[in-house]
């Protein structure tokens, strides 16, 4: 089963997250900080993180960091104001959604679903990395 770990210090976000990425095949968790999600992807690493950014919050930046020294191959979705930023483990791109009136239920429903997509294509990155033998070890 792969796992996704949603990383927000805010209890409505973590929950409607949590909620809105509920599938049969995914195993999803939250975490409220920085230390929990660490602990977390070292006791089992996720197949994706998801880091809700859209509230300032002084942990974010640090925990983001972190990351990347501690698990520099982890896959991460950031959501920030205006945007989505996806590191597929290897490569990161950002999805402009400056467009969308964020603070209308419309802007929400759109970012969740433009994040709904990116997961499903880190997901499915996720899998062929598993199932394709490192190079030479055919």
């Amino acid at each position: 089963m792969r796992r996704i770990l949603i990383v927000s210090p805010h209890r409505a976000s973590r929950e409607l997250l949590l909620r809105f990425l509920s599938e049969p095949e995914l195993s999803v968790r939250a975490a409220e900080d920085a230390d929990a999600a660490l602990t977390a992807i070292a006791d089992a690493p996720p197949a994706v993180v998801v880091v809700d950014l859209r509230r300032p919050d002084e942990d974010h930046p640090l925990f983001l960091a972190l990351l990347r020294k501690r698990h520099p191959a982890q896959p991460v979705i950031a959501l920030v104001p205006g945007s989505l930023r996806v590191f597929d483990g290897s490569h990161e791109r950002v999805l402009d959604l400056r467009d969308l009136a964020s603070e209308s239920a419309e802007g929400l429903h759109q970012l969740l679903y433009a994040l709904k997509e990116s997961l499903q294509e880190v997901l499915a990155q996720h899998l062929l990395r598993l199932l394709r033998p490192p190079v030479g070890q055919a």
